[in-house]
């Protein structure tokens, strides 16, 4: 009996360490740890590494240099092409991002409703989605060519003369953003489309026997329930929009006259044509910390605590 006291003692300490809680807690922990391994490698460590770099001479080719604290940075700010390429860049959102929410929204209303061909339009909206934006921006160059494009040939059809669509300083940008509210709409109609499923129909049939129109339903009680998901869609749009780089890459290479020369493809010439990475950084750095304002203010505007 002596001899089996430790090991009963050292089973219920275990035991006693390791309750179900804990356990519990473990298994999650090793069910997330895949994904914190990856946002640590490839998201957190290239952010930490990118600040560093942001102080230092720095380029891929001859590696960190002198280090000159935030030059850098006093630079950027009397660097008339980062202000172009920031202006730019917030033209581009601000016309894209209200357009493609609303765009997105009047049609998730409309095809939530179970009708004769709402599922082959669905399938047309949703099919630009995952088609790969390298594919799109290709296909989308040659329909914007100049002499031989789809659109001139419509064009002419009609008797209208022919339009320099990318290839203008004034009609580059919007076509670009035509191009891309055409590529994304369909990812926020799906996230519009489940928030609309969540809502119960009994708001609805309340306030319909309380004699509310249709746009008043709209407003009073799609509107405020879809808040939470319009917040998702919102924040990560205006990230990804901030983050447009292929089709200025195969399309334009930021001309005409730099009227497409977007902050990231500003970075990209930077760190990878010029190999001034430590500047290229510095860019990276003030575009995230721009990127975590504009996300901050609107969870704040659109705040879902009633």
């Amino acid at each position: 009996m002596q001899g089996t006291a430790p090991i009963q003692t050292q089973g219920s300490a275990f035991g006693r360490f390791f309750t179900w809680r804990r356990r519990s807690y473990i298994v999650a922990f090793l069910f997330v740890l895949p994904a914190l391994i990856n946002f640590t490698l490839f998201r957190y460590y290239p952010i930490v590494s990118a600040a560093r770099s942001s102080l230092y001479q720095y380029s891929l080719l001859g590696g960190y240099r002198d280090f000159i604290g935030f030059d850098h940075y006093i630079r950027m700010a009397s660097d008339p092409a980062f202000w172009n390429s920031l202006q730019v860049t917030f033209v581009y959102v601000l016309v894209k991002i209200p357009i493609q929410v609303m765009l997105a929204l009047a049609l998730a209303i409309f095809l939530s409703k179970q009708s004769i061909g709402s599922s082959i339009v669905r399938s047309a909206i949703m099919a630009p989605m995952v088609t790969s934006i390298i594919v799109v921006s290709i296909i989308w160059a040659l329909m914007y060519h100049s002499e031989q494009g789809l659109f001139q040939s419509i064009l002419n059809s009609v008797g209208l003369p022919k339009i320099r669509f990318i290839s203008h300083e004034d009609r580059a940008l919007p076509s670009l953003t035509f191009m891309m509210i055409w590529k994304d709409v369909g990812f926020s109609m799906i996230i519009l489309m489940a928030g609309l499923k969540g809502i119960p129909r009994t708001y609805y049939e309340a306030a319909t026997v309380d004699g509310a129109t249709r746009w008043q339903q709209f407003w009073n009680v799609t509107l405020p329930l879809l808040r939470p998901v319009l917040m998702f869609v919102l924040v990560t749009q205006v990230a990804f929009s901030f983050q447009m780089f292929d089709p200025v890459f195969q399309m334009t290479k930021g001309g005409p006259l730099e009227s497409t020369n977007i902050i990231v493809y500003y970075i990209y010439q930077q760190g990878f044509l010029f190999q001034d990475m430590g500047y290229a950084s510095a860019l990276s750095m003030v575009t995230l910390a721009i990127l975590l304002v504009i996300s901050f203010g609107q969870i704040k505007l659109l705040d879902t605590d009633y």
